[in-house]
């Protein structure tokens, strides 16, 4: 028995792979009462499990914070030979820089997950596409940060999040929207400075205040419009693939 597993700093993070693995052809399961990994223990801790197209577990697990995301990478590392095995390992974290004020916040680096996975395996190596196979390839280890590379956009947050990733989809497919937002967050009388959640929460606002906040940032997988947008973006911060493996 094996499974894969996404590591994600949140509770957002969660609903968005929820729609993303969805929209790829896996199946949630979210049965009545309680859910079970592959040697029968149950699925908690707002952890969401799903099965492949060929029937393999993929677990989502909201680690509640970037510094949590690293932390439980070494739980899993420390015990992937255990069943389930660990087929593949996701470490899912915001970049944090800023556009309007560059920092130096990357979130994790590529050569960073490098040197977490040689802990466990001094031989570990890098794949073409920059996955990291330990265990001569047993346990594929592959990070996935949010960014993408638009410009400065009215309506879209510059804080390289998974914020910026939907806002910069939504805008692109409507763009009318974004100045809307833009004006509405300048307008605030004696209101904090607008930062990558407050642009994320006026699209949920403006046009999905029905379904609420988590699954917003899930629904959106069902808008074509915004699909296509999210796919190109996705596809050229080079995780796209990452999702499809995982899927397949």
């Amino acid at each position: 028995m094996s499974e894969s597993v996404i590591l994600c700093e949140g509770y957002l993070d969660r609903a968005f792979w929820a729609g993303w693995l969805t929209h790829l052809g896996c199946t949630i399961l979210r049965e009545r009462g309680q859910v079970y990994d592959a040697i029968g223990r149950p699925v908690h801790r707002g952890q969401y499990m799903f099965r492949s197209k060929s029937e393999r577990f993929v677990r989502v697990v909201p680690c509640k914070g970037r510094p949590n995301v690293r932390r439980e990478a070494r739980a899993r590392l420390d015990q992937r030979g255990l069943r389930p095995r660990l087929t593949r390992l996701i470490l899912n974290t915001d970049t944090d820089v800023d556009l309007a004020l560059p920092s130096a916040a990357t979130g994790s680096r590529h050569e960073d997950i490098v040197a977490l996975v040689r802990q466990f395996d001094a031989a570990a190596t890098i794949g073409p596409e920059g996955d990291i196979a330990a265990d001569e390839g047993a346990t594929i280890v592959s990070l996935v940060r949010w960014e993408t590379a638009d410009d400065v956009t009215l309506g879209v947050p510059t804080r390289q999040t998974l914020e910026r990733v939907v806002c910069a989809a939504l805008v692109a497919a409507y763009p009318v929207r974004g100045p809307l937002v833009d004006r509405w967050l300048k307008s605030r009388p004696d209101a904090p400075p607008a930062r990558a959640k407050e642009f994320g929460w006026s699209y949920m606002a403006g046009w999905f205040a029905d379904h609420g906040c988590e699954a917003f940032y899930e629904l959106l997988w069902k808008d074509p419009l915004v699909v296509v947008q999210r796919e190109s973006r996705l596809r050229a911060a080079g995780v796209w693939r990452v999702a499809e493996a995982l899927a397949n």
